[in-house]
């Protein structure tokens, strides 16, 4: 890919340089678009919300019971229309920051996901099929899904 420069577009935040310390992540408005909040040095804090588009995406919320109780460590993996994707629960994201514990995986176009398969630190794994798109999903070690709920519509 290319990047294009758009700083014009973006608005004032991004009209000059600005020495961060510090991200984190997290879906402020249950929108299931991810938002980012940016601390700056000696400045202010910018949060960046994300308005999303006409994609989709599913989140996962890990609640373990033999693993940590935040299920950090596990490895989530999604198919969705033979599309794969994957990725590890981890906390400690960025300097003096900590985004939230949910992992949320993009889908484009597809209104649901095949399959999840959630590899747990104990060992253990959990298989759950056919996700509907637009929802967080809490998974439990051991029980699959928990709760779920749906995104909220602009």
């Amino acid at each position: 890919g290319r990047f294009q420069e758009i700083t014009e577009q973006m608005g004032t935040a991004f009209a000059s340089p600005k020495v961060a310390r510090g991200a984190a992540y997290a879906d402020i408005d249950n929108d299931g678009a991810l938002d980012v909040l940016v601390t700056t040095n000696g400045g202010r804090l910018w949060l960046f919300h994300n308005e999303g588009g006409t994609n989709h995406s599913v989140r996962v919320k890990l609640v373990g019971t033999k693993s940590n109780r935040d299920g950090i460590g596990a490895v989530v993996h999604v198919t969705s229309s033979g599309a794969k994707q994957w990725q590890m629960l981890r906390s400690g994201s960025s300097y003096l920051s900590q985004s939230e514990l949910v992992l949320t995986f993009g889908l484009g176009q597809k209104t649901n996901v095949a399959s999840v398969q959630i590899e747990w630190p104990s060992g253990k794994t959990d298989k759950l099929t056919n996700i509907a798109a637009g929802q967080t999903i809490t998974v439990e070690e051991g029980k699959g899904i928990v709760n779920t709920m749906r995104f909220v519509k602009r």
